[in-house]
């Protein structure tokens, strides 16, 4: 990697890498914040504030994160305060989902599907981050719940597997929207992907690959029966990277997959079926949370420029060392040479050419 950038540029590219060191500190607190699961506004403080805009009870719910719980004030002003909003706890109960396994739970060979309580005004993430303006400073999307929000999960040996919160559906509108004609989804979870999908005229059958026989059987048994168009659905049991080696463009209208839990674990799989894909010209492919994983991807990029710059001796994981080995020769002479790397296209060049 060289570096020959004008004063002005190099100035673009040190104020890159300090936003970069931002978006790592906002990404830590945020979940820290999270999974200490703090309830900013207690049952009685609640009838205080009836009749308060969603801002006044948002900012009220602020203010105690900010001066009872020490939560770092910068981090609440410039950046909770614009990217975290109140949503309706009913509007998610009434998801045909969640209405159709309500009063469905089962203990059965190690796994269990129970129910989870969401106090309400405990911030949440809600939608996909992303990167915006000339040096990617990144965005959540966080949010609180109104009042008390109910939500199913299944854990395996009292490990979570798979929670079907705000955030799982929130992110799989877009998905569900753009399924017609025949869909393949990699992966089960709890199959909301499938029942959705199923759910659309314009959708002809539903094919899910998942290699876990004892899963299969519980969702055979207690859930797919549930369906209202059962009849579309097909389940394949195998390993999905064996099973998409035997597809070509056209087997499918659409393929989803959804194989990760979250960005930490989801970017092997999703460079891999990436690359599968990338060729397939019928068939739409689109794949859960994949503007975080880019965000992802586009940090461990930066870091490694950062490092190259200042010469740091840091050590790096297969992906870094991987980023470290293709931009080896690369040569930084002007600002659009960041932007060139460091967007969609040149991202894409990075990591599937």
């Amino acid at each position: 990697m060289k570096f020959s950038l004008p004063i002005n540029d190099q100035n673009k590219l040190e104020a890159l890498f300090t936003q970069h060191e931002k978006n790592i500190d906002y990404l830590i607190a945020v979940s820290q914040l999270i999974s200490r699961d703090v309830c900013l506004i207690k049952q009685e403080e609640e009838l205080s504030l009836k009749g308060k805009s969603d801002f006044d009870k948002l900012n009220f719910a602020l203010d105690r994160l900010e001066f009872d719980y020490n939560f770092n004030p910068d981090i609440v002003n410039k950046h909770l305060r614009w990217d975290t909003k109140i949503i309706s706890a009913d509007d998610f109960s009434a998801n045909p989902y969640l209405k159709t396994i309500k009063n469905v739970a089962f203990e059965k060979d190690n796994w269990k599907l129970s129910s989870i309580i969401r106090k309400p005004y405990t911030i949440v993430p809600y939608q996909e981050e992303y990167a915006f303006g000339s040096n990617y400073a990144l965005k959540l999307s966080l949010a609180v719940f109104d009042k008390e929000y109910v939500y199913p999960s299944i854990s395996l040996y009292d490990n979570e597997w798979m929670s079907l919160n705000q955030h799982e559906i929130r992110t799989m509108e877009i998905p569900i929207a753009l399924a017609k004609g025949k869909v393949l989804t990699l992966g089960l979870g709890l199959g909301y992907f499938a029942f959705m999908a199923s759910n659309k005229e314009e959708v002809k059958e539903v094919h899910i690959v998942e290699m876990d026989h004892e899963l299969i059987n519980l969702f055979d048994e207690y859930l797919l029966p549930l369906f209202p168009h059962k009849e579309k659905i097909h389940i394949h049991k195998a390993d999905a990277f064996y099973f998409i080696n035997n597809i070509q463009d056209k087997d499918y209208d659409y393929i989803f997959s959804d194989l990760w839990h979250d960005v930490s674990d989801g970017v092997p799989a999703y460079l891999k079926l990436k690359k599968k894909f990338k060729e397939f010209t019928h068939t739409t492919c689109t794949y859960w949370i994949e503007n975080s994983l880019i965000s992802y991807l586009r940090m461990l990029v930066i870091g490694v420029m950062k490092d190259e710059y200042y010469r740091y001796d840091n050590e790096y994981d297969e992906r870094q060392l991987m980023i470290k080995e293709k931009l080896k020769d690369y040569s930084f002479k002007h600002v659009d040479d960041i932007d060139s790397l460091l967007n969609l296209k040149g991202l894409n060049h990075l990591f599937f050419d």
